[in-house]
């Protein structure tokens, strides 16, 4: 009887093992069957879509919709940018010329994949405008249109399209920056910005407040006293390049941005416990002064006329030019 159920028990195991041997064989000449014919049918589905590409051009007007679109979404963002950057009273050539910086920021941002401009939302446009809110959109949309989705180009890239509200009398030459020299932004003189409503700051403030915010924003430096910033170096223009803050080292700007002054172009006098800071210009001084736009706008300057003053050597070209 042992023997009888030992052969019964011996023949089940051995069926279920030619059956589980089966069951795996199975398995792994349909993985085998998908290894060899799933790239014959991506291939055969590959050169449909090439074929198709070839024959209907399918390939090229994909592509130019996708970029067109991109574009348009682009464009939409325009009025709402171009109204943080400029007061939307300004003339036309002065809004045109801020509209190609615009664009120019812009589409660059996006092809690099970096932070695109500062926007208004439009809630936060509507609040700011209020009953003016439609006809200065309108007028931001014309602007828009009127430039034709043009950037300012450079050896075939964007151009880095620099503005700022005010020179101090003349824009920063930066074509013969040591650290980064950009040949198409050149020093150029700024009449109208010397007697611009804002050019000049005077501000009165105690020393402890500078030390303070040199303390803040400059830990590697040991400054105790007013008398130990000195500014070390100047461009042309008369903007501060280089400040010694005791040992430590720093830029003009990064100092001016730090202290909270309107532009690089400063002076620090002691007067006692109170010190004053006189500042020229609003804004780091390179490339397009927006206030001498306004002016020249004014005279009848159209807007290619005024990029190639304040961009001399780019030229003005569609978004699809670019490299």
């Amino acid at each position: 009887m042992e023997d009888l159920l030992g052969s019964y028990n011996n023949g089940q195991g051995d069926f279920f093992m030619r059956k589980k041997w089966k069951h795996y064989i199975d398995r792994m000449l349909t993985f085998a069957l998908i290894g060899i014919l799933l790239p014959l049918f991506i291939t055969i589905i590959c050169q449909r879509m090439r074929l198709e590409e070839v024959i209907y051009g399918t390939y090229d007007a994909i592509t130019e919709t996708a970029e067109r679109e991109g574009g348009e979404e682009l464009e939409e963002q325009l009025p709402f940018i171009l109204a943080k950057e400029i007061r939307a009273d300004a003339e036309d050539a002065a809004l045109m010329a801020q509209c190609v910086i615009a664009r120019t920021t812009l589409y660059d941002a996006a092809a690099r994949g970096e932070e695109q401009p500062a926007a208004f939302s439009e809630e936060e446009l509507r609040q700011a405008l209020g009953e003016t809110y439609e006809k200065t959109m309108e007028r931001l949309e014309t602007c828009v249109e009127e430039t034709s989705g043009q950037v300012l180009s450079w050896n075939g890239g964007y151009a880095y399209a620099a503005y700022h509200a005010i020179s101090a009398g003349s824009t920063r030459d930066m074509s013969r920056s040591a650290e980064a020299a950009v040949p198409y932004l050149p020093a150029v003189e700024c009449p109208a910005d010397l007697t611009a409503e804002g050019t000049l700051s005077v501000i009165y403030c105690e020393e402890t407040d500078i030390l303070k915010r040199c303390g803040e924003h400059f830990a590697e430096a040991d400054v105790s006293a007013v008398s130990e910033i000195q500014v070390t170096e100047r461009d042309a223009a008369g903007y501060v390049q280089q400040v010694m803050l005791g040992e430590y080292v720093c830029t003009g700007e990064a100092f001016r941005e730090a202290m909270g002054w309107n532009s690089a172009c400063f002076t620090i006098t002691q007067m006692g416990e109170n010190v004053r800071i006189v500042t020229r210009g609003l804004g780091h001084g390179y490339g397009l002064s927006q206030n001498e736009a306004r002016a020249m706008a004014q005279e009848g300057t159209s807007y290619e006329e005024i990029l190639q003053y304040f961009f001399p050597g780019t030229t003005l070209v569609t978004a699809d030019q670019i490299k």
